[in-house]
């Protein structure tokens, strides 16, 4: 593979990320701030409607957890994937390729 084409990879995969970021975040947000008023329409003064809840309220926490989670881990193994291929020295990286 050429360096042109590793670096044009790389700026694609470093795209995909931000977007992935974004997306996950914004959905986050969402989530919140619908839950957020789904709640303060259920705890009304005079009593508790629990029919102003949001549907599946439970698996959309999770969903909405779940999604930052998994986004925090990628972009961890991400960065630390990152820093190990740029620490290598260039003549370490090829004698392993040739060791297989």
């Amino acid at each position: 593979m050429s360096q042109d084409s590793k670096k044009t990879l790389g700026l694609a995969g470093a795209v995909a990320m931000v977007g992935l970021n974004i997306t996950v975040v914004a959905f986050f947000v969402l989530w919140l701030s619908a839950d957020s008023a789904a709640i303060g329409r259920m705890e009304s003064e005079s009593s508790i409607d629990p029919g102003q809840m949001l549907p599946n309220s439970e698996l959309m926490w999770l969903a909405a957890h779940g999604s930052v989670l998994m986004v925090v881990v990628l972009d961890v193994l991400a960065v630390a994937w990152l820093v190990k291929t740029k620490s290598v020295p260039k003549h370490a990286a090829s004698m392993e390729l040739n060791a297989d």
